[in-house]
């Protein structure tokens, strides 16, 4: 039987593809589409593949059990074998330029655990490339090829040279330029349909470019104005398939030479359409371009994970419903879209504020915005750099207008991240306060226009990971502030014996003279700019609003961010002379460090506390924050005395949202700060219960 005789054993130096692969992808993408391919195995060995549950066969579609959850059997489509087993993972790749060269030796990819490092594409390019091959060839002549293959090679250890010269050897054509192409290169193909012109009487001039770097033929189908169907075929070579299309002249050329090709040709009443390869057999990587209809589909956004679709780009819609306190009831549509989660992806909401559900006693409950909207925007550069990106974002959102674009590029490895970005953010009236968890921190009618850099580097530790993070952000032409920093922060995650340790180290350094308060560092947590990124802290409603504000003791409300001394939320932390006078008030500043742990004991607790799906953990956190501007003359004496907390926590994840899968799960965070180093004078004690509540963890 090929499917056994054709592995490549335990030998780890295999050459990585066709001993082991070349039948095997090709048959399981084929096996459903044509009983003919079924007699490559015979009844039996088919018997017992299925029966292992390794494959199943419905016509041209897999086989899964169906859902028990209603709402996810009503809404999963059935999935081609050949999109689920060939196609969508070596487009998602080619089309991102990162598949391997795959007459790779096996260890000279860069890991397969888990098929990673490229290795997958044993399996997926090289089944692309065999639909590729049969395009080329013709189904009758490929097949026959094959069964040739399949024969010499039996009860053997082929090497990619064996399979080449047997396909080779029994079709008589040339085929080198093919293999060269699939097999010792990383060249993909993406041909587009650049223009039609209209000459008159009739006669057309469609031309086509070829844009990738592998040349392949052609097939096209031009549609005409009437609804009939013309099929042509473009020859790259001297072998010209078995094909009942028009055959035209050669396309001379290959690689950069030569990218640009005119067919001329009479179609009566007119071109509607034309259409490369409407077999979908050809492999290209940026299918938007192969016709001269925007290829697009619409559905319903179920929320179910589903495969991208590597022929069209795909858009998705559904209502939107949301709450605060200020806009009441939100009432909207939310859409998104894009293609192989690569190419301009966009995502868009937009909402009418009905002011229903309101929170009580709002102030100035009719001057709420009538309307919210939200649109983010991003696509690849990958013709200019490759690992980057451009990002853009608008937003009227709590009251606030901004913009943001933003450059992001990282290195293959993905450990490097780059970004620059320009953002802008206005807050235009009075009442635009009214949204906000701390009004007296967001001046009105001010622009704070700023330019961030940042650089991004993931880590692996012995026993886990971790992240470091490095900012600049200075105020830019048009802001009506003037203030900059540098920020370097640490965070690691680690497990020792049974013991989960998460750490976070994080040093800001700020200058000048006029400082947007949204902006400034916060000694407990997140600053106003950072809670508004965050939908449940970006406006009232979601918790209590005597919870909120400073005062002279805590509160119960705590964001990540910042210095993150949680155990401080809501306190002025007032700093006091020797006389007792306050001097100064450490909630908020320019310039801070800060260490925060977390050791997660949930894995030594019995059972019962285990399976709750609750975390339970000890913290501490420690740093030192100051308003003033630095010099190395007094540096240390700059800052305000240390502050730490310590306590116990717990985090409980609501995320069995059932049928939507891509829905992040929500994470209610219950923190004690027991212990103050320097507490409140109407706490006094250094030990006492207190309590915060917060979204997401602390860092």
């Amino acid at each position: 039987y090929p499917m056994i005789t054709l592995d490549g054993g335990s030998d780890p130096g295999y050459r990585g593809l066709l001993a082991h692969e070349i039948g095997h992808m090709w048959f399981f993408g084929q096996v459903g589409n044509n009983e003919t391919y079924r007699a490559l195995l015979d009844e039996g060995f088919t018997q017992f593949l299925t029966a292992w549950g390794l494959i199943k066969i419905d016509g041209e579609y897999l086989v899964k059990n169906t859902s028990k959850n209603k709402f996810v059997a009503k809404h999963t489509k059935p999935t081609k074998a050949i999109d689920s087993r060939v196609y969508n993972a070596y487009i998602s790749d080619a089309t991102e330029y990162n598949d391997p060269v795959i007459c790779t030796h096996s260890d000279g990819f860069n890991g397969a655990l888990r098929h990673g490092g490229g290795y997958r594409h044993v399996y997926y390019k090289t089944a692309s490339m065999l639909y590729n091959l049969q395009y080329v060839l013709g189904d009758e002549l490929f097949l026959k090829a094959m069964q040739h293959y399949f024969e010499t090679w039996k009860i053997a250890h082929p090497y990619t040279e064996d399979f080449r010269n047997a396909i080779i050897q029994y079709t008589k054509v040339d085929l080198n330029w093919f293999f060269d192409q699939w097999l010792e290169t990383t060249k993909r193909i993406d041909y587009a349909v650049d223009d039609v012109t209209d000459l008159g009487d009739d006669k057309y001039a469609i031309r086509f470019e070829r844009k990738g770097r592998m040349q392949m033929p052609i097939d096209f189908r031009v549609i005409a104005n009437n609804g009939k169907e013309y099929n042509y075929h473009i020859p790259n070579n001297w072998f010209v398939k078995k094909t009942d299309a028009i055959i035209l002249s050669k396309w001379h050329g290959w690689d950069k030479l030569n990218p640009k090709y005119i067919a001329r040709l009479e179609i009566p009443s007119g071109i509607k359409d034309v259409i490369i390869d409407p077999t979908s057999r050809l492999a290209d990587a940026y299918m938007l371009d192969n016709s001269l209809d925007f290829p697009v589909t619409y559905h319903y956004d179920t929320q179910l994970w589903r495969y991208p679709n590597w022929k069209n780009y795909n858009i998705k819609f559904r209502p939107d419903i949301w709450r605060n306190g200020y806009d009441g009831l939100k009432i909207g549509l939310h859409t998104n879209g894009g293609y192989m989660n690569h190419h301009h992806l966009f995502d868009a909401s937009i909402w009418m504020n009905t002011a229903y559900l309101q929170t009580e006693d709002v102030k100035e409950p009719f001057l709420h915005d009538a309307f919210s909207y939200r649109l983010n925007y991003n696509t690849n550069l990958d013709e200019i750099s490759p690992n980057s990106r451009v990002y853009f974002n608008t937003q009227s959102l709590a009251g606030l207008y901004s913009s943001k674009l933003s450059l992001w590029k990282t290195t293959p490895n993905r450990n490097n991240l780059f970004g620059i970005s320009l953002l802008s953010m206005y807050r235009p009236k009075e009442s635009s306060r009214n949204y906000l968890l701390y009004p007296d921190y967001w001046r009105i009618n001010k622009l704070n226009n700023r330019i961030d850099f940042s650089y991004e580097y993931k880590y692996k530790l012995n026993y886990g990971k971790g992240k470091l993070k490095f900012e600049i952000k200075n105020s830019a032409i048009g802001s009506e502030y003037d203030y900059s920093l540098f920020s370097l922060s640490s965070t690691n995650n680690s497990t020792k014996g049974k013991l989960n340790i998460r750490n976070r180290t994080f040093v800001q350094f700020g200058s000048g003279t006029n400082w947007a308060p949204e902006s400034k560092l916060f000694l407990a947590g997140a600053n106003p700019e950072t809670l508004m990124h965050n939908k449940f802290t970006r406006a009232i409603g979601f918790f209590p609003n005597e919870w909120m504000g400073y005062d002279n003791t805590t509160n119960s409300f705590h964001s990540g961010g910042g210095l993150n001394l949680r155990g401080y939320a809501g306190y002025l932390a007032p700093e006091f002379d020797e006389n007792g006078i306050i001097t100064d008030f450490g909630y908020m500043g320019t310039s801070g460090a800060s260490i925060s742990t977390e050791v997660d004991f949930t894995n030594y607790l019995p059972y019962e506390f285990k399976n709750l799906g609750i975390k339970y953990y000890a913290f501490a956190d420690a740093g030192v924050i100051t308003s003033k501007n630095l010099t190395m003359k007094d540096l240390l004496g700059s800052f305000n005395e240390l502050r730490a907390d310590a306590g116990i926590g717990l985090t409980y994840s609501f995320d069995s949202w059932g049928p939507l899968e891509t829905v992040k799960p929500i994470i209610i965070r219950f923190d004690m700060p027991l212990f103050l180093n320097k507490p409140p004078e109407t706490d006094e004690d250094f030990l006492q219960f207190r309590w915060i509540l917060g979204v997401n963890r602390a860092f």
